[in-house]
């Protein structure tokens, strides 16, 4: 049984129907998470994914341009990649048919821009990035990934010896207030 993690939002695989439909929709509309943004907005989304049978955090970038889904993952050595495709799979078909849903790819900017059939599965593909020499630091990996993608900074110093020091600041901007949780 599959679980997804879009944001903070966890769903089972038996909760099917117009209420998941319709949240999923919010999110892609930007209603929610309260610091969402309309995807018309965006060219990437990133979002942490949660790989259940292996209690193991990933990032997943979905390019809204390229139509593809990229997975960053901080120790490939511990799942192959034919098992995270397969586990990521409902998301690649998923999003096609929400997209085409809401006519993602007929109005705004995004007009025309997809050179995939709406019915056809998004390609996923593992990307080359920082590996974790430690167990645990998954989570903050993804947090790092995603931050520094966001920003167009380079992934160089997100490196095992520097997690520490990223959950000491993590905790310190929590405390402080400096931290945008809505």
């Amino acid at each position: 049984s599959h679980k997804y993690l879009l944001c903070g939002e966890k769903r089972k695989k038996q909760q099917v129907g117009w209420k998941i439909r319709k949240s999923l929709l919010n999110f892609v509309n930007g209603k929610v998470p309260p610091c969402g943004m309309d995807w018309q907005n965006v060219y990437k989304v990133y979002t942490p994914f949660m790989l259940t049978k292996y209690k193991h955090w990933v990032a997943v970038m979905i390019d809204l341009v390229l139509c593809e889904i990229k997975v960053y993952d901080s120790k490939v050595s511990l799942i192959p990649d034919d098992i995270v495709k397969e586990e990521l799979a409902p998301l690649s078909i998923t999003l096609p048919n929400l997209l085409n849903t809401i006519d993602f790819y007929e109005e705004g900017v995004y007009a025309n821009n997809c050179s995939r059939d709406w019915w056809c599965p998004w390609p996923i593909e593992r990307v080359d990035v920082p590996q974790q020499s430690n167990e645990g630091d998954c989570g903050m990996f993804v947090l790092k990934y995603i931050e520094l993608f966001s920003a167009k900074l380079p992934l160089a110093t997100c490196t095992s010896q520097n997690m520490p020091f990223f959950r000491l600041k993590l905790a310190a901007e929590i405390t402080r207030g400096d931290a945008y949780f809505p």
